[in-house]
């Protein structure tokens, strides 16, 4: 995605290569949050293993209903946000 802002500016912009699958962010974002909520859950209070259960129904509404929100979240994130983003996250 170019920022045509920086362009016009004359400012140095450094590509780093494609985005990574949504998929494969999604799995990242989920399974780090489980993590967290579970050392939460022992070092802090024991409700933050509700919030664990509560990432893991949704992990089963989005399985079921085939709609996902915190994909749609993290496709809506600026890396994500270019014209051919499908075709780049599926390589």
């Amino acid at each position: 995605m170019t920022n045509p802002l920086l362009e016009q500016a004359g400012l140095p912009l450094q590509r780093y290569g494609s985005a990574i699958s949504l998929d494969r962010q999604v799995q990242i974002a989920i399974g780090s949050l489980l993590i967290l909520k579970v050392v939460l859950g022992y070092g802090v209070h024991e409700l933050f293993f509700a919030a664990a259960a509560f990432i893991g129904a949704g992990l089963i509404f989005a399985g079921v209903s085939r709609w996902c929100g915190m994909s749609e979240l993290i496709a809506r994130l600026p890396w994500n946000r270019s014209v051919n983003c499908p075709e780049q996250a599926q390589a």
